[in-house]
């Protein structure tokens, strides 16, 4: 039962997470794999929502701005995690400045796409990344959800995959490829096959079905 969602199409806009860091096949393939949509990928390793001179994915924004005017049925979207980097580490820009960018962002797609629906796609719990920093983060970026009517497909709230635990760190996550595939014994930012079907392919598709519905 895919709920109305095959034969849709989705458009993927982010970081690595989206993209699938070295081994280009992220939690949005195995959804629209398995739900029967058309998936168009536009997501870069390290992205970020605000602008970084020293990032090396570019901005969302950007990624927005290039794709193709035909609007798609769903947009689905990540962002924050090298945010994190950016503003933590790097000092590169202010929580306020990630929240003007995130809200430039949304305009833009609903003003490009006035029909699409879009998904903000909440991140895990990152060991990687400093924690007040993940926190306030994803405070600006659920208020600006609200404002904007986009769904949040919540995998940091609705899920226990947290790799602050060493034991899912290493277990659901990968930095490198082992025999051509994902391993494991990551950083703790990108999930692996196991860690992309246990926690986000549930969420991401729950909330496709959801508003699709509606």
């Amino acid at each position: 039962m895919n709920n109305g969602l095959a034969g849709k199409s989705v458009y993927a806009f982010g970081d690595s997470i989206v993209y699938g860091h070295v081994y280009p096949h992220s939690f949005v393939d195995v959804v629209a794999e398995r739900e029967g949509m058309s998936l168009t990928k536009f997501a870069r390793n390290g992205a970020t929502v605000g602008a970084d001179p020293h990032a090396s994915g570019g901005q969302i924004l950007t990624q927005v701005e290039q794709a193709t005017d035909i609007a798609p049925d769903f947009v689905i979207f990540d962002g924050g995690t090298n945010d994190a980097q950016s503003i933590f580490r790097d000092r590169a820009y202010t929580l306020s400045t990630y929240a003007e960018e995130l809200e430039k962002t949304l305009h833009v797609m609903g003003r490009k796409w006035p029909t699409a629906r879009i998904v903000y796609v909440a991140a895990h719990k990152l060991g990687s990344r400093d924690w007040d920093t993940q926190v306030a983060l994803r405070e600006a970026t659920l208020q600006a959800c609200r404002k904007w009517d986009v769904a949040v497909a919540d995998v940091f709230g609705e899920t226990a995959f947290d790799t602050r635990d060493d034991t899912q760190r290493a277990k659901y996550t990968f930095d490198d490829l082992v025999n051509g595939f994902p391993g494991t014994e990551g950083s703790g930012t990108h999930p692996n096959e196991a860690g992309i079907a246990t926690f986000y392919v549930p969420v991401v598709s729950a909330t496709l079905q959801q508003i699709s519905s509606r």
